[in-house]
Formats: structure tokens, C-alpha cells, sequence
């Protein structure tokens, strides 16, 4: 991982992008969503590297305005399954193979007129079957018809990132909706969500608007393609089968200080575990361990606060407790990441945006590995972004930096610069064609890596391929109908 300077050539490597992509004649539309193919023979493969340690940047997706959703808070949300970057939108999701310019698919998110998105989970990549999928979930409103009133629906899709083909779909009916409008009683909003990347299972947690029961969970299955609904959970982790979460402090009846285990196939409860917090936040969404961050005040604890992250193992119930760090009087943010293999890394902050802490933890036994604080001496807290395979990915004020996930000690990464050497020059079959270069139907920027800032920043997720984050629209390149910049590197080391 390095820090970058300005890119000195833009390399038109990709076309389309976003929610918005224009497609060419020559696309071919499928079940699933439209796909863009060229009779090209394929690009050569894209390098590979588990897990990557140095990047480079290699292009520059630019992502149009949603206009049907630009005064909500509806932001695009970069992801990454094998060889395939993702962006989520509300109004569906984007896959770009970064090996072939040629493959570009989307996948609208709802196709009924009646149907309106409320809300959408940032793509994330799971197998099932062997396959690389990216699984996303979106809530919904359906306006109903005939003799049907107006219910919240969640809608989870998987899809095969190297066809862009649907692999499954499941649709489950969370409220009935009260009223018309985007404000109408039980309209659903993600509230949490919790997968197993080793599955695709899945449980998507959403907060009902003006409800008596706040909170629901569904779990749902590609290979079964069912769901199940957990009333009052917001779920902290999925994994072979078994959901964990915690009542939300809404919902009447249930204790916010209490983990429940249940069977996610039959919604049966197996387990309820009090832990006599004044609220439990899920944590950790890919873990093979539930991750809680609990918080204690006047309620439990005669006027004092104080804070813990819970682990509890999902098969027998056992809960190990750590303090990520020192008690702080103002209110504290706890964010956690798994790297899908054995690791789970949490820090811990203000909300002004002062770092605290961080900790990590071995997932395969959901105890403490390693720490440390803002007051310790030599290092600095940084900001992380990713984790992948024993690796946690993260930024400090100077530049990305690489840490060992399980020891928490700094890792080397190999130097490269942003600017084409001479192995990176382009050839003549490098440089865009007259085929290659933007028309007046597509995007703008369409894949220019000249929409590249410079300044190279940590992923916002991984895969043995490389990684991708977002940008904002800066310079010449800033536009009224450019929303942002998904930016891929490619893996060097």
C-alpha cells in the first residue's frame, strides 16, 4: 500500500458505471438484469493475490446522480466479489469486471411501477455453490393492488458476478404499511445486517417507521430460497444457520440487554442470554461469533456508564467480555470488520472523530488478541476500512496502512508508483481504440482513470483481485450529475 501522486496518463480501461449506464447496441439482455458483451476475445486475466499487500490504481468508475432519489440520503456503496467491482444503488446494482472492459451488468433492485425502494445493504461477497456472488437487500414499499393493502417488503438478491445472472431472490412481507406516502406507519429501513460469506445465508434487520414493533429480521437462504421472520431482533451474526441478535429497545416485551439465539429456518429461539447492558449495538456483520458493543448506565449500574464489546459463541452461548478501551465521558462509536477467514478487528471513537482504540480478536474463539489505545506510545489508532484474509486494510492522516489482523503488527507493503513506468506504459493495444473512447451516450469519464484524484486512499473492501472505493468528484472532473467516483486497484504484491 503506498501513497500516490497525480496520475501522469489516463487509461480508458472500463466502460459504463453505476445505476445509470448507458448500454450498447450490441448488449444482450437476460433475466436477471441487462449485461453488456463485445465478440472481443476476453481480456487477459486479472492478477491475483491472497491476500493483496500494495495496489495500484487501474480505474475510475464514475457514478451518476440517482434524480429520483437526490434530496434522500441515498449515497452509492462500492464493493467486491472475485474479479468483479460492485456498486449498490437503490435503484439496483452495478458489476464491472475489472478483467474485461467488455462486461458490464446491472441488476435493477425492484421492476414493478408499484414498488418504491426505501433503503438498500452495500453489496457484499459470499459463494455459494463455489461461485463468487454479491449479495445485497433492499427494503421496500409496495403500494399494493386489488384487494392487497400496502405492505414493506425486504428483497434480498444473489448474484453470479460472472454472468450477472440472479442466482436467487427471496421476498419477504415485513409490515403492513399504514397511510400513503414515504413516512407511512411500518414503512421498513435497514436497521442492521448480519451474512455468512461462507453460505450467502443472510439476515437483514429493519427498523418499521411509526410501528409498534420496531424492529424485525429475516433470514433468508439462496439454496432454500425461503425466509423467516424474527419479530423485535436486530441481528449481530449468521453462520450454518444459527441467527444471534438482541430485541430492539422499542419493541415492548423484549430486554435490550439480552442475546437471543435462534434457528434461522424455523425462527425457533434456542438461547436467551441477559447481559444486563442498557443496549447492545451489533457488530462484525461477516463473523463466525455474535459481536455486541454494550453500553451500561443508571439503569444497571447506580449512575455510572461504561462500556464493553460482548462476543458470545453461537453454539453454545458462552460470552467473553472486553473493555476496547479507556471509559470516555462522551458518547463512543464502535465499528468492527471480519476478514472472513479468522479474524475479527473493532475501534472505537467519539463522535467528534477521535480515535480511541483498537482490538482484535480470533474468531474461531471469539477471545482478545491484541490492542491498544490512543495513549499508547508509537502508535497511532487508524481509521479501518477493510479487512480480507488476515489482513486489515486502513488509513491514518499520512496515508493507507496494512496491519497483521491477527497480531495487530504493521505490515510491509510493496512500493509502486501512480505514474506508468516503463512495464506499465501503454502499448499500442493499450491505447483506446476509436470503439473505446466515450460517446455522447455514455457516462462521463466512462472508466477514464483520468477521474482518479491522485491521491491513492485504503479500500473500502477486498478480494484476492484487488480492491475499490469511493471517491468524491473533484477538479475538472466535478459535475452536477456526478455523484461520486468508484475507483479500483488492482493488486501488485
Amino acid at each position: 500500500m503506498v501513497t500516490t501522486t497525480a496520475v501522469t496518463a489516463a487509461l480508458i480501461l472500463l466502460a459504463g458505471c453505476g445505476g445509470d449506464d448507458k448500454k450498447s447496441d450490441s448488449g444482450s439482455e437476460n433475466k436477471g438484469g441487462e449485461t453488456t458483451t463485445s465478440a472481443t476475445p476476453s481480456a487477459p486475466a486479472v492478477p491475483s493475490f491472497d491476500p493483496p499487500k500494495a495496489f495500484a490504481p487501474a480505474a475510475a468508475y464514475p457514478v451518476m446522480r440517482d434524480k429520483e432519489h437526490q434530496f434522500s440520503e441515498e449515497k452509492s456503496q462500492s464493493g467486491i466479489a472475485g474479479q468483479v467491482a460492485l456498486i449498490g444503488r437503490w435503484t439496483g446494482l452495478t458489476g464491472h469486471d475489472v478483467a474485461d472492459p467488455n462486461k458490464t451488468w446491472t441488476i435493477k433492485s425492484a421492476e414493478a411501477e408499484t414498488t418504491k425502494v426505501t433503503d438498500a445493504t452495500k453489496p457484499v461477497a459470499v459463494k455459494v455453490d463455489g461461485k463468487d456472488v454479491a449479495l445485497v437487500a433492499y427494503t421496500e414499499s409496495d403500494k399494493g393492488n386489488g384487494t392487497q393493502k400496502p405492505s414493506g417488503l425486504v428483497v434480498v438478491h444473489w448474484v453470479d458476478v460472472m454472468t450477472g445472472q440472479k442466482l436467487a431472490e427471496v421476498t419477504a412481507k415485513v409490515s403492513t404499511l399504514q397511510g400513503t406516502g414515504d413516512t407511512a406507519a411500518g414503512t421498513p429501513n435497514v436497521a442492521a445486517v448480519a451474512y455468512d460469506p461462507e453460505t450467502g445465508q443472510v439476515a437483514v434487520g429493519v427498523s418499521l417507521m411509526g410501528s409498534v414493533s420496531k424492529y424485525q429480521t429475516v433470514y433468508a437462504d439462496p439454496k432454500t430460497q425461503k425466509s423467516t421472520i424474527l419479530p423485535g431482533m436486530s441481528p449481530a451474526a449468521v453462520h450454518e444457520g444459527v441467527v444471534a441478535g438482541a430485541p430492539g429497545p422499542a419493541d415492548p416485551g423484549g430486554s435490550a440487554g439480552t442475546v437471543v439465539l435462534a434457528d434461522g429456518a424455523s425462527g425457533k429461539v434456542t438461547k436467551q442470554i441477559p447481559l444486563k447492558q442498557a443496549s447492545l449495538k451489533p457488530l462484525a456483520a461477516g463473523a463466525k461469533h455474535a459481536y455486541f458493543y454494550g453500553d451500561k448506565d443508571s439503569a444497571y449500574d447506580s449512575g455510572t456508564k461504561g462500556q464493553a464489546i460482548f462476543v458470545v459463541d453461537l453454539s453454545t452461548g458462552a460470552v467473553t467480555q472486553t473493555e476496547p478501551a479507556p471509559p470516555s465521558d462522551s458518547n463512543v462509536q464502535v465499528e468492527c470488520l471480519a476478514d472472513q477467514a479468522t479474524a475479527v478487528v473493532c475501534t472505537t471513537g467519539t463522535v467528534q472523530g477521535s480515535s480511541l482504540g483498537i482490538v482484535g480478536f480470533d474468531d474461531a474463539t471469539g477471545k482478545k488478541a491484541w490492542g491498544y489505545t490512543e495513549d499508547s506510545g508509537g502508535r497511532v489508532v487508524p481509521r479501518v476500512t477493510a479487512a480480507f484474509h488476515g489482513v486489515v486494510y486502513a488509513q491514518t492522516e499520512a496515508q493507507p496502512v496494512l496491519l497483521d489482523a491477527k497480531t495487530g503488527q504493521d505490515l510491509p507493503s510493496a512500493s509502486s508508483s501512480s505514474s506508468p513506468g516503463s512495464s506499465e506504459t501503454p502499448s499500442s493495444g493499450d491505447t483506446p481504440s476509436e470503439s473505446d473512447s466515450p460517446t455522447g451516450n455514455e457516462s462521463p469519464g466512462n472508466g477514464d482513470l483520468g477521474l482518479f484524484n491522485g491521491k491513492m486512499a485504503s479500500p473500502a473492501a477486498v478480494s484476492a483481485y484487488g480492491g475499490v472505493y469511493g471517491q468524491s468528484p473533484s477538479g475538472d472532473t466535478g459535475s452536477v450529475d456526478l455523484e461520486s467516483v468508484c475507483i479500483f486497484l488492482k493488486p501488485t504484491a
